[in-house]
Protein backbone atom coordinates (compact mmCIF):
# COMPACT_ATOMS: atom_id res chain seq x y z
CA UNK A 1 0.00 0.00 0.00
CA UNK A 2 2.93 2.46 0.69
CA UNK A 3 4.74 1.66 -2.24
CA UNK A 4 1.97 1.80 -4.73
CA UNK A 5 1.35 5.45 -3.23
CA UNK A 6 5.00 6.19 -3.32
CA UNK A 7 5.59 6.52 0.38
CA UNK A 8 7.74 4.80 2.91
CA UNK A 9 6.67 1.70 4.97
CA UNK A 10 7.69 1.73 8.27
CA UNK A 11 7.04 -0.86 11.37
CA UNK A 12 7.60 0.23 14.74
CA UNK A 13 7.04 -2.81 16.42
CA UNK A 14 8.57 -5.76 14.18
CA UNK A 15 7.28 -8.55 17.12
CA UNK A 16 4.91 -11.29 16.03
CA UNK A 17 2.19 -10.32 18.58
CA UNK A 18 2.21 -6.63 17.22
CA UNK A 19 0.99 -6.53 14.15
CA UNK A 20 -1.03 -4.05 11.50
CA UNK A 21 1.29 -1.47 13.20
CA UNK A 22 3.28 -0.50 10.20
CA UNK A 23 2.78 3.35 8.70
CA UNK A 24 3.19 4.64 5.81
CA UNK A 25 4.59 8.36 5.59
CA UNK A 26 4.71 11.12 3.00
CA UNK A 27 7.42 11.45 0.85
CA UNK A 28 9.38 15.11 1.35
CA UNK A 29 8.33 17.70 0.74
CA UNK A 30 4.85 16.45 1.69
CA UNK A 31 3.42 15.57 4.75
CA UNK A 32 1.26 12.48 6.26
CA UNK A 33 1.21 9.81 7.56
CA UNK A 34 -1.00 6.58 8.42
CA UNK A 35 -1.13 3.56 10.07
CA UNK A 36 -1.38 0.25 8.30
CA UNK A 37 -3.08 2.29 4.82
CA UNK A 38 -1.60 5.03 2.49
CA UNK A 39 -1.44 8.35 3.76
CA UNK A 40 -3.22 11.57 2.60
CA UNK A 41 -0.25 13.95 1.82
CA UNK A 42 -0.57 17.90 1.88
CA UNK A 43 1.83 20.29 1.22
CA UNK A 44 1.44 24.36 1.77
CA UNK A 45 2.97 25.90 -1.16
CA UNK A 46 3.13 29.05 0.49
CA UNK A 47 4.09 27.74 3.97
CA UNK A 48 6.74 25.11 2.26
CA UNK A 49 10.45 26.61 2.25
CA UNK A 50 12.38 23.20 1.22
CA UNK A 51 14.19 23.18 -2.03
CA UNK A 52 12.33 20.25 -2.78
CA UNK A 53 9.57 21.87 -3.38
CA UNK A 54 9.89 23.14 -7.02
CA UNK A 55 6.34 24.46 -7.20
CA UNK A 56 6.29 26.34 -3.98
CA UNK A 57 6.02 29.92 -3.72
CA UNK A 58 9.13 30.34 -1.59
CA UNK A 59 8.85 33.99 -0.52
CA UNK A 60 7.92 35.44 -3.87
CA UNK A 61 4.92 36.66 -2.87
CA UNK A 62 6.22 38.39 0.16
CA UNK A 63 9.02 39.87 -1.81
CA UNK A 64 6.09 42.03 -3.52
CA UNK A 65 4.79 42.78 -0.08
CA UNK A 66 1.53 40.53 -1.11
CA UNK A 67 0.16 37.48 0.84
CA UNK A 68 0.35 34.06 -0.58
CA UNK A 69 -2.62 31.63 0.05
CA UNK A 70 -2.71 27.96 -1.56
CA UNK A 71 -6.38 27.30 -1.58
CA UNK A 72 -5.43 23.77 -1.99
CA UNK A 73 -2.86 21.48 0.24
CA UNK A 74 -3.50 18.16 -1.35
CA UNK A 75 0.05 17.33 -3.07
CA UNK A 76 -1.48 16.39 -6.21
CA UNK A 77 -2.69 20.10 -6.67
CA UNK A 78 0.57 21.98 -7.43
CA UNK A 79 1.14 25.53 -8.46
CA UNK A 80 -2.32 26.83 -7.82
CA UNK A 81 -1.16 29.08 -4.78
CA UNK A 82 -1.81 32.77 -5.07
CA UNK A 83 -0.75 35.94 -5.00
CA UNK A 84 -2.61 38.76 -3.57
CA UNK A 85 -2.12 42.76 -3.00
CA UNK A 86 -2.30 44.61 -0.12
CA UNK A 87 -5.46 46.91 0.85
CA UNK A 88 -5.83 49.08 -0.72
CA UNK A 89 -4.58 48.13 -3.98
CA UNK A 90 -6.33 45.26 -5.63
CA UNK A 91 -5.36 41.99 -7.70
CA UNK A 92 -4.63 38.61 -7.38
CA UNK A 93 -2.42 36.10 -9.70
CA UNK A 94 -1.62 32.50 -9.46
CA UNK A 95 1.52 31.04 -8.76
CA UNK A 96 3.08 34.66 -9.69
CA UNK A 97 3.21 37.93 -8.10
CA UNK A 98 -0.34 39.88 -8.81
CA UNK A 99 -0.39 43.12 -10.52
CA UNK A 100 -1.70 45.56 -7.73
CA UNK A 101 -4.03 48.34 -8.95
CA UNK A 102 -5.85 51.19 -7.59
CA UNK A 103 -8.34 53.82 -8.86
CA UNK A 104 -7.70 56.55 -6.87
CA UNK A 105 -10.91 58.36 -7.56
CA UNK A 106 -13.12 55.36 -6.93
CA UNK A 107 -11.48 53.72 -3.68
CA UNK A 108 -12.89 55.51 -0.46
CA UNK A 109 -10.59 53.50 2.38
CA UNK A 110 -9.23 55.34 5.22
CA UNK A 111 -5.60 53.13 4.11
CA UNK A 112 -5.57 55.18 0.74
CA UNK A 113 -3.73 58.49 1.58
CA UNK A 114 -3.49 59.44 -1.89
CA UNK A 115 -6.99 59.33 -2.89
CA UNK A 116 -9.47 61.68 -4.03
CA UNK A 117 -11.87 60.66 -1.40
CA UNK A 118 -14.42 62.94 -2.55
CA UNK A 119 -12.27 66.25 -3.20
CA UNK A 120 -13.26 66.59 -6.90
CA UNK A 121 -17.03 65.53 -6.05
CA UNK A 122 -17.04 67.59 -3.15
CA UNK A 123 -16.62 70.50 -5.69
CA UNK A 124 -18.75 69.65 -8.07
CA UNK A 125 -16.00 68.26 -10.70
CA UNK A 126 -14.89 65.18 -12.30
CA UNK A 127 -12.37 63.02 -11.00
CA UNK A 128 -9.88 60.76 -13.49
CA UNK A 129 -7.07 58.75 -12.27
CA UNK A 130 -4.96 58.00 -15.87
CA UNK A 131 -2.40 55.10 -13.99
CA UNK A 132 -4.40 52.79 -11.69
CA UNK A 133 -0.90 51.16 -10.68
CA UNK A 134 -0.48 50.94 -7.87
CA UNK A 135 2.88 52.45 -8.00
CA UNK A 136 1.54 55.36 -9.67
CA UNK A 137 0.05 57.63 -7.07
CA UNK A 138 -1.44 60.91 -6.16
CA UNK A 139 -2.13 61.39 -10.18
CA UNK A 140 -5.20 61.69 -10.42
CA UNK A 141 -7.19 64.63 -11.11
CA UNK A 142 -10.28 67.26 -10.93
CA UNK A 143 -11.70 68.74 -13.92
CA UNK A 144 -14.37 70.97 -13.42
CA UNK A 145 -18.12 70.82 -15.53
CA UNK A 146 -18.13 72.33 -18.80
CA UNK A 147 -18.95 75.16 -19.98
CA UNK A 148 -15.82 76.44 -17.41
CA UNK A 149 -12.56 75.47 -17.90
CA UNK A 150 -9.54 74.08 -15.70
CA UNK A 151 -7.69 71.01 -14.42
CA UNK A 152 -5.96 70.23 -10.97
CA UNK A 153 -3.92 66.86 -10.10
CA UNK A 154 -3.90 65.86 -6.61
CA UNK A 155 -6.64 68.62 -5.85
CA UNK A 156 -9.58 70.60 -6.59
CA UNK A 157 -9.14 72.34 -9.98
CA UNK A 158 -10.03 76.38 -10.47
CA UNK A 159 -12.72 76.56 -12.70
CA UNK A 160 -12.42 79.57 -14.62
CA UNK A 161 -15.18 80.46 -18.02
CA UNK A 162 -14.35 83.18 -20.74
CA UNK A 163 -18.45 84.80 -21.15
CA UNK A 164 -17.32 86.36 -24.09
CA UNK A 165 -15.49 83.21 -25.97
CA UNK A 166 -17.80 80.13 -24.54
CA UNK A 167 -20.35 79.18 -26.93
CA UNK A 168 -21.83 76.58 -25.59
CA UNK A 169 -25.62 76.87 -25.25
CA UNK A 170 -24.79 75.49 -21.79
CA UNK A 171 -23.59 78.77 -20.68
CA UNK A 172 -26.72 80.65 -20.39
CA UNK A 173 -25.07 83.87 -19.10
CA UNK A 174 -22.37 83.83 -21.75
CA UNK A 175 -22.73 86.71 -24.50
CA UNK A 176 -22.77 83.73 -27.54
CA UNK A 177 -22.42 86.66 -30.41
CA UNK A 178 -24.41 89.28 -28.48
CA UNK A 179 -21.49 91.88 -29.18
CA UNK A 180 -19.80 90.78 -32.10
CA UNK A 181 -23.15 90.64 -33.72
CA UNK A 182 -23.53 94.52 -33.88
CA UNK A 183 -20.12 94.85 -34.45
CA UNK A 184 -19.18 95.34 -30.88
CA UNK A 185 -15.79 94.24 -28.66
CA UNK A 186 -16.66 92.10 -26.02
CA UNK A 187 -14.28 91.28 -22.46
CA UNK A 188 -15.60 89.47 -19.45
CA UNK A 189 -13.83 90.97 -16.62
CA UNK A 190 -14.00 88.47 -14.05
CA UNK A 191 -13.45 84.80 -15.78
CA UNK A 192 -14.11 82.75 -12.51
CA UNK A 193 -16.84 80.33 -12.92
CA UNK A 194 -18.82 81.55 -9.60
CA UNK A 195 -18.85 85.09 -11.36
CA UNK A 196 -21.43 84.38 -14.15
CA UNK A 197 -23.67 86.52 -16.39
CA UNK A 198 -21.21 90.04 -16.28
CA UNK A 199 -19.97 90.34 -19.94
CA UNK A 200 -18.69 93.54 -20.66
CA UNK A 201 -20.00 95.32 -24.08
CA UNK A 202 -17.59 97.45 -25.36
CA UNK A 203 -17.47 99.73 -28.56
CA UNK A 204 -14.38 98.75 -30.75
CA UNK A 205 -10.85 100.46 -29.44
CA UNK A 206 -8.74 103.20 -30.94
CA UNK A 207 -5.71 100.61 -32.23
CA UNK A 208 -3.62 102.66 -34.85
CA UNK A 209 -6.05 105.09 -36.68
CA UNK A 210 -9.13 103.40 -35.41
CA UNK A 211 -11.58 104.49 -32.64
CA UNK A 212 -11.63 103.75 -29.22
CA UNK A 213 -15.64 103.71 -28.64
CA UNK A 214 -16.42 102.80 -24.81
CA UNK A 215 -20.14 103.80 -24.65
CA UNK A 216 -19.87 107.17 -24.92
CA UNK A 217 -19.03 108.09 -28.99
CA UNK A 218 -15.16 108.90 -28.61
CA UNK A 219 -14.00 111.21 -32.15
CA UNK A 220 -11.85 109.40 -34.60
CA UNK A 221 -8.91 111.95 -36.00
CA UNK A 222 -10.07 114.35 -38.53
CA UNK A 223 -13.65 113.87 -37.49
CA UNK A 224 -15.80 116.76 -35.73
CA UNK A 225 -16.97 116.57 -32.57
CA UNK A 226 -20.64 116.72 -33.77
CA UNK A 227 -20.11 113.79 -36.32
CA UNK A 228 -21.06 110.29 -35.68
CA UNK A 229 -23.29 108.59 -33.51
CA UNK A 230 -25.71 111.44 -31.88
CA UNK A 231 -24.32 113.74 -34.06
CA UNK A 232 -26.63 115.48 -37.43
Amino acid sequence: ACAAANQTCDDPDTSAASLSDWVCTCPLPASGEATAQAAVCTIDECAEASANCTSCEHGICEAANQTCADPDHADTVLNDWTCTCPAPSVGEATAQTAACKIDECTETSTNCTSCARGTCSGAGQSCSDPDHGAASLSDWSCTCPPPSQGTAVAQAAVCTIDECVVMGADCVSCAKGTCSGVGQACADPNTSAVCGGEPDVRRPRHVGGFAVRLGLHMPVAGEREGDGAGGG
